[in-house]
């Protein structure tokens, strides 16, 4: 095989040299121009590579793989060598995309309801999920007013030292669906609404860590209002209704059962003569996806003490488990309560969700993914302290 391929080079060599001088131009710019599209083919492929996850060097082990299903495209984090590690984590919801245009969202739970407040991320060992795309979706179920004032046609401009409200929700509005669309696309159509047109290679959207990046604007570029334009019609004509459609399954009712996950500390020594450790600051710590503490609609005197006070509670531990667990002061805590959630709309562009307790048992944990309780108590007959 070798041979016959160094016989066909030859051939065509010699064939080279006894063309007119005309016909061998036309025959070497054909030759250059094969070269050529097999390079860019090449690139491309080595780009789609890097994209989605596949064969990744060492530099880029924690790189998002991704992968067009039936349902657009789904991520978990690559391994060096570009094979995926076994991810141990059933604590997650699963929303499935309408169709191919749209990836699936992901959210963490705790057992089987929406996890909310403080979340817990290990790159390798957790499920990737895509928080901001579930907020996102959610806050478009309950912005019928800001779309309604928003222009189908054309982007919006606004200066905000304009004094006017249609223009500026419907610049507003065009923003929450770039962002939205930036999170909830497939693959495929970021590259088709975010991408320049005439670009030689697929552009990157996701950073270092595997993440989707923001985009800066429809259309690939802030120079051309053209594409940019042309992008945004088309992403209204073509997603808009099944955007809206799929936010309006989240929030059954306007209300969601919910775990709001926060922070404690524990305060001071092990109380051995009451068995058990004081816990302080519960509603100041932590994170705040969806939830923050400031909206906890507390009804007992209890739960008002827990919102409104910087009283520790008492929570209950054998000294078997405390030895075990080895708590010392200010050791972080984790608090899960069940709540109800409901969506509270401050304005057509403000939409915050506010909490009260479902069940009256509040759970303690040692650790972010809540593996490691340590105990509970019932805010019935809770115990607090100054």
């Amino acid at each position: 095989m070798k041979g016959l391929r160094i016989h066909m080079i030859l051939v065509m060599g010699l064939g080279c040299m006894i063309m007119p001088i005309s016909l061998q131009g036309q025959f070497l710019k054909k030759l250059k121009k094969k070269v050529e599209d097999k390079i860019v083919n090449k690139a491309s492929e080595k780009t789609d590579e890097l994209l989605n996850g596949e064969g990744a060097g060492n530099d880029l082990g924690n790189v998002k793989n991704t992968k067009e299903t039936d349902n657009g495209t789904i991520g978990d984090n690559a391994s060096a060598n570009g094979s995926k590690p076994t991810i141990q984590d059933n604590n997650i919801i699963t929303h499935k995309a309408p169709n191919k245009d749209f990836i699936d969202i992901v959210i963490q739970s705790h057992k089987g309801l929406p996890r909310y407040g403080d979340v817990h991320y290990l790159r390798g060992k957790m499920a990737s999920t895509n928080s901001k795309a579930y907020k996102a979706l959610l806050e478009l179920k309950y912005m019928k007013e800001l779309l309604g004032q928003m222009d189908k046609s054309k982007l919006t401009t606004y200066n905000y030292a304009q004094d006017d409200t249609k223009t500026k929700y419907s610049n507003k509005a065009q923003h929450h669906l770039l962002m939205l669309g930036k999170d909830v696309l497939s693959d495929k159509r970021l590259q088709e609404y975010f991408c320049d047109a005439e670009a030689q290679t697929p552009c990157n959207f996701y950073n270092t860590a595997g993440e989707r990046s923001l985009v800066p604007s429809w259309g690939g570029t802030r120079n051309n209002e053209f594409a940019q334009n042309r992008s945004y019609t088309a992403f209204i004509q073509n997603h808009l209704e099944a955007l809206e459609a799929w936010s309006n399954t989240f929030f059954p009712n306007d209300e969601q059962i919910a775990y709001f996950v926060a922070r404690g500390a524990v305060n001071g020594k092990y109380d051995f003569k009451n068995k058990g450790y004081w816990i302080r600051n519960i509603f100041s710590i932590g994170g705040d996806f969806m939830l923050h503490n400031t909206n906890f609609m507390p009804y007992t005197e209890n739960e008002k003490t827990l919102r409104h006070s910087s009283k520790s509670l008492f929570l209950p531990v054998e000294p078997s488990k405390a030895k075990e667990y080895a708590l010392t002061n200010v050791s972080p805590v984790f608090v899960a309560f069940k709540v109800k959630v409901f969506p509270k709309i401050i304005a057509p562009d403000q939409i915050q969700w506010e909490f009260q307790l479902e069940d009256s048992t509040v759970e303690f944990y040692k650790d972010g993914p809540l593996s490691q309780k340590l105990g509970e108590v019932d805010m019935k007959t809770v115990t607090f302290k100054d």
